[in-house]
């Protein structure tokens, strides 16, 4: 029998850390449950294959919206799955994120690439990213978890969320912007991994610390982000997971906050 490693349906990286060193059925970097491809076909007319199930798309019913629900039921996964769609001499790869959407890339991307179900609009405020120094990865992470960005040198409006590494320097940097703006101007820190595995000790300690004032909310290391230049559509869907831990994390802070205050 061969591995998951062997199999050409095997993934060959982890669609939420990027990680190679796959497990059989988990991801040995970050512990995600590896989902193999669901493999839809088109047979004829109406009537579709999905992981070998005949399903019959009805006429006025949105093609993209059933074959993709149809998908999700069939994976049932906690992480975006990805979906491998033959019609004909066409082949189209797709990834299904969690709220529905998708996007896609092949012959027909743009057939089934497209949104999900809409969000109930949050009743908290959605508090603007600022970098507390370069490289802090505030644009990045505004950009994945929809969320504005403005600089440490605007004047803020309202409550903001500090972006800084995690090394000793820039939380020595945050600490120095939350003393400057005052804690209550301050919804959380996100504090971004410099590097795979625990920050050094100095930072630890620090982290520790600043968690004492504000809330503190880490930022996974995800090696696809190395040396990216733009997020594309197709990368922000494979970064869904981690994104929507983040986005729960800050909402939970700024709940806790609320109360504490």
């Amino acid at each position: 029998m061969r591995s998951s490693q062997g199999s050409p349906d095997a993934p060959r990286a982890c669609l939420v850390c990027g990680s190679q060193k796959l497990g059989p059925r988990f991801c040995t970097e970050c512990g995600t449950q590896l989902v193999p491809p669901v493999i839809v076909t088109h047979a004829v007319g109406p009537m579709w294959a999905v992981n070998g199930h005949v399903l019959t798309v009805a006429t006025g019913e949105d093609l993209r919206r059933t074959i993709l629900d149809t998908a999700a039921g069939i994976a049932q996964a906690a992480a975006p799955v990805r979906v491998v769609i033959t019609d004909g001499a066409r082949v189209t790869r797709v990834v299904l994120r969690l709220d529905g959407s998708s996007v896609a890339e092949g012959d027909d991307a743009a057939a089934w690439a497209g949104p999900g179900v809409q969000p109930v609009t949050p009743t908290r405020s959605r508090p603007p990213l600022v970098g507390v120094h370069a490289g802090a990865g505030a644009s990045t992470w505004a950009l994945l978890l929809d969320l504005p960005e403005v600089q440490l040198t605007d004047e803020p409006t309202g409550p903001v969320v500090l972006v800084c590494r995690s090394t000793p320097a820039g939380i020595n940097a945050t600490k120095a912007a939350i003393h400057a703006l005052g804690t209550g101007a301050v919804d959380a820190v996100l504090v971004v991994a410099d590097a795979p595995g625990k920050p050094v000790p100095a930072a630890a300690r620090e982290q520790r610390v600043l968690a004492g004032a504000v809330p503190v909310v880490s930022v996974p290391w995800l090696p696809r982000l190395r040396a990216v230049a733009e997020i594309s559509p197709a990368l922000a869907g494979q970064l869904a997971r981690p994104a929507q831990r983040v986005t729960k994390a800050l909402l939970g802070a700024q709940s806790n906050k609320e109360k504490a205050e």
